[in-house]
């Protein structure tokens, strides 16, 4: 598999969707900078819900369009036709899709979860015992993320993409809250100090190795396939 034509898949997605990105980044800033003005005019549980949402929407929402217009789009406006006359495989198609939409994502995601552990717990606002339980909060957005984005690159299908959207959306909360639930968790969350037992770091470890897998797994059924038709 030649690289040549990686490089110029990636650039040509980002010249589209740069402005894209752009719009968001200001989105998320201005999420950051109102989350900054309610700090400690709200109380702290009221704070949290509403910064969690200010923080995830603008992220989410970003890597959910660039997935569809990059990958989606692509082939329902027949572009890869175009991307079929070129010396360019399946394994390269897909390896410039996820070397665009991963980063980009991760970049936010990085944010939003620094911007929230500051808040959470440099700013006092919950005990250092809700340190698992939000660490597997962000997680859960990444797995999440990264399930939609291997179905939207396996399927191309925006009926399948965007039903898959809304089983992560409910599926996620629902996921959370058995988490929040569980002994073992849920003892620990208003102690002074974190701690990290043997269920915390499984759960923990157990979303990190899932997302790998199905980035993993995507990988081998698009190396297995010999167009994009």
């Amino acid at each position: 598999m030649t690289t040549s034509i990686i490089p110029q898949l990636v650039r040509k997605d980002f010249l589209m969707m740069r402005k894209t990105i752009l719009i968001f980044c200001i989105a998320m800033l201005a999420s950051i900078a109102a989350i900054c003005m309610i700090f400690g005019r709200v109380p702290n549980v009221v704070f949290f819900n509403l910064g969690i949402t200010l923080l995830i929407a603008p992220s989410v929402t970003c890597g959910m369009v660039l997935l569809i217009k990059t990958i989606v789009m692509e082939k329902q406006k027949s572009t890869q036709l175009f991307i079929m006359s070129l010396p360019v495989t399946v394994k390269e198609l897909t390896l410039s899709k996820l070397l665009l939409n991963l980063p980009v994502f991760t970049v936010f995601w990085l944010v939003i979860t620094g911007v929230a552990f500051y808040f959470s717990f440099g700013c006092g606002v919950f005990p250092n015992g809700t340190v698992p339980f939000v660490t597997m909060i962000f997680l859960g957005v990444f797995v999440a993320y990264v399930a939609v984005l291997s179905v939207a690159l396996i399927y191309q299908s925006y009926g399948i993409t965007i039903i898959t959207m809304l089983c992560v959306e409910l599926g996620t909360p629902a996921y959370l809250w058995v988490i929040a639930y569980l002994e073992p968790i849920n003892s620990h969350v208003y102690d002074s100090h974190m701690v990290w037992n043997s269920t915390a770091i499984s759960l923990a470890i157990t979303q990190i190795v899932i997302a790998v897998l199905i980035l993993a797994m995507t990988w081998h059924i698009q190396s297995e396939k010999r167009d994009f038709i």
